[in-house]
């Protein structure tokens, strides 16, 4: 499994590490939104038919070599719309302290539901999410079905909102025992 880890925190960075080496995996770190992204962009260019990273793990308040210009502003949400309007299957993760906020704002934005682990976590908690897809899956259905149905995943009516919340988190917390509110 080839995982891209854009994360500015040294000290998680470190575990990441760890975890991924202890269980044989390849990963890239960035460390900040714009090598997050050209690490992505250059997956793309060595192998144009596929791109070379099968999950990418982001932080949510990641810090942009742009911080002396505050007009210029991204974030974990930014990189993941990017990544995900090159590849709309891209598995992604956010690792945050701030899960409502994450999916309050990626709901309204982007087109897909994306994966939460809720910081902090233990190792086994990371290496099952990374493991296992059948949250990836089951949200990647329910956004299809939404379509079929002519229902916009990305502006549900208040109700079907918290329903999607509810959904993400019991989901996570059956499969992983996280998602805890």
């Amino acid at each position: 499994m080839n995982v891209l880890i854009i994360e500015d925190d040294a000290d998680i960075c470190q575990l990441y590490t760890i975890w991924l080496q202890e269980y044989g995996y390849h990963y890239v770190i960035a460390r900040n939104v714009e090598d997050g992204l050209y690490e992505y962009h250059k997956s793309q260019q060595n192998n144009p038919k596929n791109f070379n990273f099968d999950l990418i793990i982001l932080d949510y308040d990641l810090s942009s070599k742009n911080n002396n210009n505050p007009s210029i502003t991204k974030n974990g949400l930014n990189v993941a719309k990017e990544v995900l309007s090159l590849n709309k299957n891209q598995r992604i993760i956010f690792a945050s302290a701030w899960p409502q906020k994450i999916f309050n704002e990626y709901i309204e934005t982007l087109k897909c539901f994306i994966e939460i682990l809720q910081k902090p976590f233990e190792k086994d908690i990371f290496i099952k999410m990374v493991q296992d897809t059948f949250v990836y899956d089951t949200l990647k259905k329910v956004v299809e079905d939404m379509r079929k149905n002519g229902l916009n995943p990305n502006k549900p009516d208040s109700g079907s909102y918290v329903n999607l919340f509810e959904l993400l988190w019991k989901l996570q917390r059956d499969t992983f025992g996280t998602g805890n509110n």
